[in-house]
């Protein structure tokens, strides 16, 4: 579980190195070129960037590139940037760039996924375009964080983020992700996940405390180290989160006692995947996705 199942719209196409090509010595540039050469490209809504080096090379050639090309992207309604699979890179050694200058040249966008987090930087900028925002990494960095709090998203819907650890380029806290859960900063947001935290019990106090909990549809606190403790807030403030239509809770450290209470609250949850906290008795846990 690497991205959650959001809606995709328009056709849809993914461009990227293969590692043949990358071993006959094909660089970010002929990946941009076998992009702007696609007949294909202008009746495509969502693209999808994939695998750009096979050692560690930021992107900020193709970038730069597609920058230089921004005529023939100004069309783009969703980008899904670094799908890249493990076989390919460990989330932990995807190097991203500075994308906003990238993300400026799209204003028809409204859907942005990024997966890793290493050296990104997504501006702080006015987005009233966006609906959707989703970020997967193994350890967000707080600047990135920073760029979100101090960006303009009036018409989010949808935002997701994977904390991860700090091994692997998380090097905040959980208080820091406070500003974003609250109706004045996104007024629209319907779909909230604060996910893959090795603090995750501490993330659904956030919620509790929120004042943005009443508006949402859906509480993301999936993939991390959810044990009792959270479960039990869950079910201490009913009153806060039975209007709500789901519950993702999918991967977690509940007893298997706590999932059956959690399961007949009335409200929709999903309590799948547990994990044995003795396996991980040493270290108390691991998020889903770290290296």
């Amino acid at each position: 579980m690497f991205a959650k199942n959001i809606p995709q719209k328009g056709e849809a196409m993914k461009y990227k190195l293969t590692y043949d090509e990358y071993d006959e010595g094909k660089t970010q540039e002929d990946l941009l070129n076998k992009i702007i050469k696609d007949r294909k490209l202008p009746g495509i809504k969502q693209l999808t960037i994939g695998c750009w080096s096979y050692e560690s090379e930021d992107c900020r050639d193709l970038v730069d590139g597609m920058v230089a090309n921004k005529e023939k992207f100004a069309h783009i309604e969703d980008l899904f940037w670094g799908d890249i699979d493990q076989e390919e890179s460990e989330v932990s050694w995807i190097e991203q760039t500075d994308l906003s200058p990238l993300l400026d040249s799209m204003p028809k966008l409204t859907t942005l996924k990024i997966k890793g987090t290493n050296n990104l930087s997504i501006g702080q900028k006015s987005r009233p375009e966006w609906k959707s925002l989703e970020i997967i990494s193994g350890g967000l960095p707080s600047n990135v964080v920073e760029d979100i709090i101090q960006s303009d998203m009036p018409n989010l819907e949808c935002l997701i983020l994977y904390v991860g650890v700090e091994d692997y380029g998380y090097d905040g806290s959980i208080e820091q992700f406070k500003p974003l859960i609250s109706k004045e900063k996104f007024p629209k947001l319907t779909y909230l996940g604060i996910v893959n935290a090795e603090e995750q019990d501490s993330v659904i106090e956030l919620f509790l405390e929120s004042d943005i909990l009443s508006r949402l549809e859906t509480m993301d606190v999936s993939a991390g180290v959810l044990t009792d403790k959270g479960g039990q807030l869950l079910l201490d403030h009913v009153d806060k989160i039975k209007h709500l239509k789901f519950i993702d809770m999918a991967y977690n450290y509940l007893t298997d006692e706590m999932r059956k209470k959690l399961s007949e609250l009335p409200v929709t949850v999903d309590v799948s995947d547990p994990q044995d906290l003795d396996d991980y008795e040493e270290y108390g846990g691991w998020p889903m996705i770290t290296e």
